[in-house]
């Protein structure tokens, strides 16, 4: 009797394959090995770890060399038999956008398919003015702009364009590209993907934590790290959560929001409405803010005497605060150490709720590194569950203040080798994740 219960919607989770899917599902196979070899790796290696057969893995990569993915660098004397032929990515197969728009910046980089940096721009887009609410025409048309320079250099060396991804610090509808809300911004439901449309290549708009988060795995120091935790902190503070390989999105797609869970219940007034959220006891403007008070107070006379604050407590920023960190000013000192207790708490909270092998600091936190940490491994430990602690890392973002950029670009390569085929040059992936012949 069949199973009254297994309606169609549920079967369709099931997909078969036939011939051509077969073929298209191998070819990325191969493609993620190569690039996961980091450096060039011996057909007869490909053969090995990948159970196919010498003449299916020969067609491959014939195939991917056609399409310009992959190059061949020579060969290889290493054991008994004939020189093996070496096989690598090939870095000018194209070329990948990452952008990112910041609360008072924007920022751009140009890769190769290796996620080589070729070129890079980052702007102030508001002053510095963590108060005024950042104007969305502006900023978005400077942040258009870098695009245009980024694809002029694309041009001038005669490369192909692959596409674009663009990290947001707010909620994304992934289906449509969408800003539905971002806080430290004062935007929302803003069409980024559809407003990019006239680049007329894929763009990917995606939260910048997630993105901070996918591109540490794929590029930095998670990589090989099944389950792990990039917190990221622009001027608020974001999370990527990452299970089993995979980015944990939750129903709706916005889970990785812990810059916005409630710390201390009677604290500040967060930008998203609640009180004592994270972000307010962390992040970078909640640091500055501190900063310049007890800067108010007559505390700080070191960062006081910065040439670029000359006495002006407004004038301070984040970097002048790690300067003065530097040079052992004792009040900066102080705020930073609290800092790392609420950073070390939040932690513990993290460790026994998803018990990841690793967290990551990216952006400011992984500038402040060296003064918070001490504090927050001792809150973690005197906080946190033995088990859950066990073995756990908190390790500095790879990339630093530019972990939401390289994300970005790896958010591009990596639905290049996971769909080689969508992406070949005779074949344009468009803006709604379908694909036609390019004219």
């Amino acid at each position: 009797m069949a199973n009254s219960s297994l309606t169609p919607n549920a079967s369709r989770r099931y997909r078969t394959g036939d011939q051509n899917w077969v073929r298209e599902h191998n070819l990325s196979i191969v493609l993620n090995y190569i690039w996961e070899a980091g450096g060039p790796i011996a057909r007869a290696r490909l053969t090995e770890i990948s159970g196919l057969n010498k003449s299916t893995i020969g067609s491959i990569l014939t195939e991917l060399q056609a399409w310009g993915y992959i190059k061949e660098t020579g060969t290889s004397s290493v054991g008994p038999g004939r020189p093996g032929v070496m096989i690598d990515i090939n870095p000018d197969a194209g070329r990948v956008i990452g952008a990112e728009i910041g609360v008072d910046f924007a920022s751009v980089v140009l890769a190769d398919l290796k996620a080589n940096v070729l070129w890079q721009r980052t702007i102030e887009t508001n002053g510095h003015d963590y108060s005024a609410k950042p104007n969305q025409d502006q900023v978005l048309a400077q942040t258009e702009a870098l695009v245009v320079e980024a694809i002029a250099q694309v041009e001038a060396a005669g490369q192909r364009l692959l596409g674009i991804s663009l990290g947001v610090p707010g909620l994304v509808d992934h289906a449509t590209g969408t800003l539905l809300f971002a806080p430290n911004l004062g935007w929302s439901n803003v069409p980024l993907r559809e407003m990019w449309q006239r680049f007329k290549v894929p763009v990917i708009v995606e939260n910048e934590a997630n993105a901070a988060a996918l591109g540490e795995h794929m590029l930095g120091n998670a990589r090989q790290v099944a389950n792990f935790i990039h917190l990221s902190a622009g001027v608020g503070l974001g999370g990527g959560i990452v299970i089993d390989g995979k980015l944990y999105g939750g129903v709706g797609g916005y889970a990785g929001e812990i810059g916005h869970m409630t710390l201390a219940p009677d604290g500040q007034q967060c930008k998203c409405g609640n009180r004592g959220c994270w972000e307010t006891l962390i992040g970078p403007t909640a640091i500055v803010n501190r900063v310049q008070q007890v800067a108010g107070e007559g505390r700080a006379p070191i960062l006081m005497a910065l040439p670029e604050v000359n006495g002006n407590i407004q004038a301070i920023r984040m970097k002048h605060v790690l300067e003065a960190a530097q040079r052992d000013e004792p009040a900066v000192l102080l705020v930073l150490d609290d800092v790392g207790r609420y950073l070390g708490i939040g932690i513990a909270n993290l460790l026994n709720a998803f018990n990841p092998s690793l967290i990551v600091l990216g952006g400011m936190l992984s500038l402040a590194g060296p003064y918070i940490l001490p504090r927050a491994q001792r809150e973690v430990e005197a906080r946190a569950l033995a088990a859950n602690r066990a073995g756990m890392q908190i390790v500095l973002s790879a990339f630093k203040s530019d972990a939401c950029v390289m994300g970005c670009v790896s958010l591009i390569i990596r639905e290049i080798l996971n769909n080689p085929t969508a992406w070949r040059p005779d074949r344009v992936p468009n803006l709604r994740g379908e694909f036609a012949a390019s004219s």
